[in-house]
């Protein structure tokens, strides 16, 4: 993916700039009383060997404007690939008649300049490297992923597959109170999935991958591949144990994978429905005073970050727990209005869809324990190091994973297990978290250290 250069995307930039504002402009005089134009072009490349040859090549460019606007306090929304006057023209003109046949709504306003705050420092968000990166040379980093894992172990005889893809792309928010955001960014990724053999005919995988916004941030292949490759033949061997209430530690990759699960109670829309396990606990103490929980879209180089969110607002640092008190919810801007604040700049959208709350960079705030402490901690437990089927219930907190990892016995990885579930309710999860580990590391744009929480079910044989 080696086009467009960097010279040529400050005249992407301006040339969406362009697009944006003419949008609003022939929204506003086809009647609407507020318009939003969100414009955004793109391209991508992936590639996906296995058995040492391509299995698949995708190269993608889209560009694409959203249309948003507000007539009589009532919304309308549409969307197109083609840019062109005349088709923007008919664009605005369908968009208000939608809103005139919606329900008017009077927390259904656009942000102000004002309100959106300013537009934030460089974020180091586009690496030029990234941009100029060469399928061919994305094409052998898959082949190297996939040869590395094959040769670190007898055992390992193929994979799933092994995956590098990279993407650039602009994006534009422009509205009738003059308000106009750009942005740009780029992003590499690579995972791989060696396959163990195992007893009984059975294979055991390891998958592992990261995504980037630097080349010069992502490991080697070959460090990818062994740490893969180390996965899987950790596994072999994997047995049940009997059910029990135990300590479970949590791989910063389950741990992770939770407060992304969690992520949904902190949203305004979800605690105005009444939906969330979080309603009525603003304020109050729901965690271990260890628990700090954070999403952050300022952070320099973040998968996440951005200077702005999906309305032109400004991001910011949110402390969502802090030292174990639930302290704030995220909002966009219609949800904000609903309550009576402002937005967080946690709105969240593609061109082609309205404005939604989400996140930018979550992560829980490390520790002082390093990860082989805090399995002494447990002394006699379960290491849960991947989980399978989906379990979590946003509205109750409830989660019930399939899992994998290990028995400790006295402080240290026993056996390897499988077939075991792990459950408990995410609030008394959060209160029995016991240690945070020292071991954050940022590998997208969810992150967490190891923790360890003092009790939860784990059911397995004879359970």
């Amino acid at each position: 993916m080696n086009e467009p250069t960097l010279e040529a995307a400050a005249g992407i930039t301006a040339g969406l700039e362009a697009i944006a504002t003419d949008a609003v402009e022939r929204a506003r005089r086809a009647g609407a009383d507020q318009a939003e134009a969100c414009v955004e072009s793109s391209r991508s490349f992936s590639v996906e060997v296995n058995g040492g040859k391509i299995e698949t090549l995708k190269q993608s460019a889209t560009r694409g404007l959203g249309l948003r606007v507000i007539v009589n306090g009532a919304v309308g929304f549409v969307s197109s690939n083609d840019l062109a006057g005349d088709r923007v023209d008919d664009l605005a003109r369908r968009a208000v008649a939608l809103a005139r046949l919606s329900t008017p709504d009077p927390a259904n306003a656009l942000p102000t300049p004002a309100e959106a705050g300013g537009d934030g420092a460089d974020l180091g968000l586009l690496d030029p490297a990234v941009v100029a990166l060469p399928a061919e040379a994305e094409i052998e980093m898959a082949l190297e992923l996939e040869r590395v894992a094959l040769a670190h172990d007898p055992r390992i005889r193929r994979t799933d597959g092994a995956h590098v893809s990279s993407g650039s792309g602009t994006s534009v928010i422009a509205n009738s109170h003059g308000l106009l955001r750009a942005s740009s960014g780029a992003a590499v990724s690579a995972y791989v999935v060696p396959l163990a053999d195992d007893r009984d005919g059975k294979q055991q995988n390891g998958a592992y991958g990261l995504t980037k916004r630097r080349l010069a941030d992502l490991p080697r292949m070959d460090a990818i591949a062994r740490e893969a490759a180390g996965r899987a033949v950790a596994r072999i061997g994997a047995r049940s144990v009997a059910t029990a209430r135990v300590p479970v530690v949590m791989h910063p990759d389950v741990a992770g994978s939770w407060i992304a699960e969690m992520l949904d109670a902190f949203s305004g829309e979800s605690v105005i429905k009444k939906a969330s396990w979080l309603t009525e606990k603003l304020g109050a103490t729901i965690a271990s005073p260890l628990v700090t929980l954070v999403d952050d879209g300022t952070l320099v180089g973040g998968v996440g970050s951005g200077p702005h969110d999906g309305e032109g607002v400004a991001t910011r640092r949110n402390v969502l727990i802090e030292r174990g008190v639930c302290a704030m919810f995220l909002y966009d801007a219609y949800h904000a209005r609903r309550v009576g604040t402002r937005s967080t700049g946690s709105a969240v959208r593609g061109y082609s869809s309205v404005p939604g709350v989400g996140f930018h960079n979550l992560y829980l705030e490390p520790g002082g324990d390093a990860p082989e402490a805090i399995l002494r901690k447990a002394d006699r437990g379960f290491y849960m190091t991947d989980q399978g089927s989906f379990g979590f219930n946003s509205v109750t907190g409830d989660y019930s994973f399939q899992a994998q990892g290990f028995w400790i016995e006295r402080g240290e990885k026993a056996f390897p297990v499988e077939g075991v579930t792990v459950a408990s309710n995410s609030l008394d999860m959060l209160r029995n978290l016991v240690a945070v580990g020292s071991d954050l590391r940022w590998e997208g744009s969810v992150a967490s250290p190891t923790i360890l929480i003092a009790e939860m079910t784990v059911s397995g044989s004879g359970g």
